[in-house]
């Protein structure tokens, strides 16, 4: 997945669930995560990078938050494949 999909998703899925930065935060260290709370906060915003590792233990700890609170929509990982709807083919010599 693209790093502005990954980055812009995730900031999406706080945002919708409400998620508590603090606590986010918390459980992204004790994952690995080696970013500042602060750094968490811009990357949410789409102001601030995050290399690969801190995105994934960010989306880790992004999803336990979701699948504490019941939460259906879920953080992707660096690894996930942006699904696009398939365009249906068209008969260029059809009237529809």
């Amino acid at each position: 997945m693209d790093e502005a999909d990954q980055q812009a998703l995730t900031g999406a899925v706080i945002k919708r669930h409400s998620l508590d930065l603090a606590e986010v935060w918390l459980d992204f260290v004790a994952l690995g995560g080696d970013a500042s709370e602060q750094d968490i906060r811009d990357y949410s915003s789409g102001t601030a990078a995050l290399s690969k590792d801190d995105r994934d233990a960010l989306t880790q700890a992004v999803n336990e938050h979701c699948a504490a609170a019941n939460a259906l929509v879920r953080a992707p990982f660096s690894g996930s494949l942006l699904a696009l709807p398939q365009k249906e083919r068209q008969d260029p010599y059809s009237s529809k």
